[in-house]
């Protein structure tokens, strides 16, 4: 079974994506602070081996990053030019939800 979670990061929130397989389980918002982040850990710690997968966001992604490491979690951080190349044939419109969506796949 892979666990994968795509998380869109922005300014003051992230979306975050979880999907099993294919299929999307759940999907959510958090703040990009203790309190969020603290939410994201309790899910994480549901699954064995989750892939973890966001993009490089500058100043914004570095405390996902760092919280993420903390908690000695593996991710992918991907080049925001490249996944966007990548999401843009596939995506008819644009939201944080859809990206973070996107991101998992």
């Amino acid at each position: 079974m892979r666990v994968v979670f795509g998380i869109d990061v922005s300014k003051a929130s992230s979306e975050v994506a979880v999907f099993v397989d294919t299929n999307r389980t759940m999907s959510y918002r958090i703040t990009n602070d203790a309190i969020g982040f603290s939410r994201l850990l309790e899910d994480l710690k549901t699954v064995s081996s989750p892939e973890i997968i966001f993009e490089a966001t500058g100043v914004y992604s570095r405390c996902l990053q760092a919280f993420l490491e903390e908690n000695h979690y593996s991710y992918v951080r991907l080049n925001p030019l490249e996944s966007k190349k990548q999401m843009d044939g596939l995506r008819v419109r644009k939201t944080d939800k859809i990206d973070a969506e996107k991101l998992a796949l």
